[in-house]
């Protein structure tokens, strides 16, 4: 007897098969930096507009920018554009960040958008080794590595969708959504070897073409080696998507002492300005750095001493409340806890972990009103944030709005159904009677 259904299954496999090689023969484009055909499943308007929907959510998890301090954002500007002018895509609509996070990383976004942390930049000692990093960065977007990475999950989510289709009597609606989720998988790349060794390349020509010294990579490369024994859990953001190994060093080396550049002094002056306020703020960033690693032991009376300290040192950064409100929290010092969170919101109110955390803690309170309030705020910020979701949810089912909290139950179900916070979505749900 023939199995209409399987070969119903097969035919339709066939026919996204034909679709899919006719698209995967129409979807090739040139290099910018290679020259050469490429496939490519995202055009550059494409890549463009994910890198501008995704880059303030990135910078937003990233603790947003350092607080007063608009000098050394346009300091940055200034020395990325100079290197991306230089670059193999110029008209790309580049941007440059200084994002507020401890830690030592630097990242690229499809289409030209730029992070570097405090973290990292503080690191530093020239203008020259931040024109290292940032071409580097800069040379991942020249070369497409991102449309690349995009362009190889298509095709696995391609060959899993035919795969689907003849297997499973038709019903393929889980495989488009896969497919249809790649993009946001984009956020969390890591590239190649090969990718890596040519972007030290192409860092290495932005930043003579642009006067710096080369030398100066060698340098940054060196300060990444010895932090990575000195402070291994401050650069492994770093080195879990820009591995370093030992050839990488020899690579700068070789390539530093054939330029004449390298004879130049490092350019300095501007670059110690620029960074004047964030050195004058490093000890308060240090003492707040020292409060999350005792956080993370439930050293909570510990941590809040260190907090307290920071926020001493300099009582500008919304960080410094929040953080001393979670270990105030910790320890049932409800009023305490409340006060700081609030006092975090309000020098922040614009960043989401600050108004995130202080919904926290007015659930904890039992203020449901006032939570809701600071998760609806905090979901303007970062739409997608699961745990503000489900913080949401509960704050409307505590105030027995039963459609309000479905609704955020259910993203959050939908979002991450395997996690504690999906689970206990789902749970509820069911109690409420919805499906």
């Amino acid at each position: 007897m023939i199995r209409w259904r399987s070969l119903w299954g097969c035919r339709t496999a066939l026919a996204v098969l034909i679709v899919f090689l006719s698209v995967f023969l129409a979807a090739c484009a040139k290099n910018p930096v290679t020259g050469q055909e490429e496939l490519a499943f995202m055009s550059e308007p494409q890549e463009i507009a994910m890198g501008a929907r995704y880059y303030p959510e990135v910078i937003q998890l990233n603790n947003g920018t350092p607080p007063e301090d608009p000098q050394l954002q346009a300091y940055v500007s200034r020395v990325g554009g100079r290197l991306a002018r230089v670059s193999h895509r110029p008209n790309v609509p580049w941007q440059f960040t200084v994002v507020d996070s401890s830690q030592i990383n630097a990242f690229a976004l499809p289409g030209g958008k730029i992070c570097i942390t405090r973290g990292l930049i503080t690191k530093m000692s020239s203008e020259d080794e931040l024109a290292g990093v940032l071409g580097h960065e800069i040379g991942h977007v020249t070369a497409r590595h991102a449309v690349a990475a995009y362009t190889r999950q298509v095709l696995m989510a391609g060959a899993m969708l035919g795969l689907t289709i003849a297997l499973s009597d038709n019903d393929y609606a889980p495989a488009l959504l896969a497919a249809a989720g790649v993009a946001g998988g984009l956020m969390m790349l890591s590239y190649s070897r090969d990718q890596e060794r040519q972007c030290d390349e192409l860092g290495y020509q932005y930043m003579t073409k642009a006067g710096y010294n080369p030398l100066a990579m060698v340098n940054t490369f060196e300060l990444f080696k010895k932090m990575q024994k000195s402070e291994p859990g401050v650069i492994e953001g770093m080195l879990s998507s820009h591995p370093l190994p030992r050839e990488r060093i020899t690579a700068a080396e070789k390539r530093a002492l054939s330029s004449p550049l390298s004879a130049r002094p490092f350019h300095t002056a501007e670059f110690n300005r620029s960074l004047a306020l964030q050195r004058g703020r490093a000890p308060a960033y240090a003492a707040m750095d020292k409060g999350n690693a005792l956080a993370r032991k439930k050293l909570w009376s510990q941590a809040e001493a260190q907090y307290k300290r920071a926020i001493a040192l300099y009582p500008k950064e919304s960080m410094f409340y929040s953080r001393l409100a979670i270990a105030q929290m910790q320890q049932k010092q409800n009023r305490q806890a409340l006060a700081n969170a609030q006092r975090g919101a309000r020098l922040s109110w614009g960043n989401f972990y600050p108004t995130f955390i202080l919904g926290m803690v007015e659930v904890r309170q039992g203020d449901y009103r006032a939570a809701a309030a600071a998760h609806r705020q905090a979901a303007k910020i970062l739409p997608d944030h699961v745990l503000n979701n489900f913080l949401l949810g509960y704050s409307y089912d505590k105030l027995k709005q039963p459609q309000n909290a479905a609704k955020y139950y259910r993203k959050v179900s939908s979002a991450s159904p395997k996690s504690d916070v999906g689970q206990a979505a789902q749970k509820r749900l069911i109690q409420m009677g919805y499906k």
